[in-house]
């Protein structure tokens, strides 16, 4: 028996959802009120074309939201925190080997 099964915390057992799929963002918009936080991923599709001297450039940009979530404030704040910890441990290691590989 665990630590934590003794002072009657639950284990927690890890799963993914048959409709969890992994996907690369670029980007996050979020808000938080008193009421709601929400956090809503996303990348960009550029959109290509070419003028009338055949030169390519990108005309216009679609962003894609790819998962928004909704949680409470707290919930929010957590993550926040927690990723917050996550920079501040890679800064460091980036720190001690000198600078990006």
């Amino acid at each position: 028996m665990s630590a934590d099964e003794k002072r009657g915390k639950p284990a927690i057992e890890v799963s993914r959802e048959p409709a969890c799929g992994v996907t690369h963002v670029g980007g996050v918009y979020g808000t938080i009120t008193p009421f709601l936080g929400q956090v809503a991923f996303y990348y960009d599709v550029p959109e290509i074309g070419a003028g009338e001297d055949g030169e390519m450039g990108v005309e216009s940009i679609q962003r894609r939201i790819v998962f928004d979530a909704r949680m409470s404030p707290e919930t929010f704040r957590t993550i926040a925190f927690w990723m917050m910890d996550q920079v501040e441990h890679y800064d460091r290691q980036v720190q001690e080997k000198g600078g990006v590989q």
